[in-house]
């Protein structure tokens, strides 16, 4: 039988790890980084992304922003190659 936990980043694995080993009946403990990866569609209707999306019109408003050149956001996304 197998039971899977997650965990956010700032959870004390460690102690979780030391926790359960106490346990009767666990006899092995694995812990793993699951890199998963999202769609757009997850991603956008996601209240992090809101709250991105959010900051970055306050930031355009108040004039917080850096313009860069054509050649500069070409390179970045690999444009005309």
């Amino acid at each position: 039988m197998e039971i899977k936990i997650s965990l956010d980043e700032y959870a004390d694995v460690l102690f979780i790890k030391k926790l359960l080993s106490q346990i009767k009946g666990i006899n092995h403990i694995e812990i793993s980084e699951n890199d998963k990866t999202y769609s757009w569609e997850e991603i956008e209707n996601s209240d992090e992304f809101k709250k991105l999306i959010e900051q970055s019109e306050e930031d355009f408003q108040e004039g917080r922003y850096v313009e860069h050149s054509k050649e500069l956001i070409d390179s970045i996304f690999q444009r005309n190659k």
